[in-house]
């Protein structure tokens, strides 16, 4: 039986996920242990609440079309966003750790350690680059055929995650925005957003 229950929160979900993640990059966080701690809650909300969304959108394909990819693409979805939600921890605690660490250290060799641990957080970032844009290449195979999604949602999810993947080779391990080419990261969440709210709307009319 359909769970269009499911398919309303989990996109609804979806939509608050990026959004929480906009919120915590763009809000200054007070350098004190309680902004640490709630800058940190706030950022894992788009791992955590992006894997109820996968979910549900594995749900919606699978509950008219079952199919490999779409199995593969919720696989890939969670092994990405766990990875991603280990990058954020990393990176934070290096943030927050590294004037203690280099203390005594003299502002070069303080630098070069805080340049060479960051480079743990940017090969989790491409790790995590590499497992959500197969998802999303599985993601667009999966929902060509299937009903209120269909080819005008399935092929950018193929591009956009044929595109992530290739930029991140093309420039590892270094981000591909400071390598001379473009960030395709903002543009991949802005359509996560839309069918996000496509899967919630898609939800609600099932159930009407």
């Amino acid at each position: 039986m359909p769970n269009r229950s499911l398919w309303t929160w989990s996109g609804i979900a979806g939509v608050v996920a990026t959004a929480s993640y906009i919120v915590a990059i763009t809000v200054p966080w007070p350098e004190t242990q309680l902004g640490r701690s709630a800058g940190l809650i706030v950022v894992t909300i788009w791992p955590l609440l992006s894997i109820v969304y996968c979910y549900g959108l594995y749900d919606f394909v699978a509950a008219e079309r079952p199919s490999a990819a779409n199995g593969l693409a919720f696989t890939f979805a969670v092994a990405g966003f766990a990875t991603v939600l280990a990058m954020i921890v990393v990176q934070l605690a290096v943030d927050a750790g590294i004037g203690e660490i280099t203390r005594g250290l003299d502002a070069e060799a303080a630098r070069t350690l805080k340049r060479g641990l960051r480079l743990i957080d940017q090969g989790l970032d491409v790790a995590w680059d590499m497992l959500i844009g197969t998802s999303l290449v599985f993601s667009g195979v999966a929902a060509r055929r299937r009903r209120g999604l269909g080819p005008g949602w399935a092929f950018p999810l193929m591009a956009l995650g044929a595109g992530l993947i290739a930029l991140n080779v093309a420039t590892f391990p270094w981000p591909p925005a400071s390598r001379g080419l473009f960030d395709i990261g903002p543009f991949v969440g802005l359509f996560e957003i839309a069918l996000a709210a496509r899967l919630a709307m898609l939800g609600r009319r099932a159930a009407g």
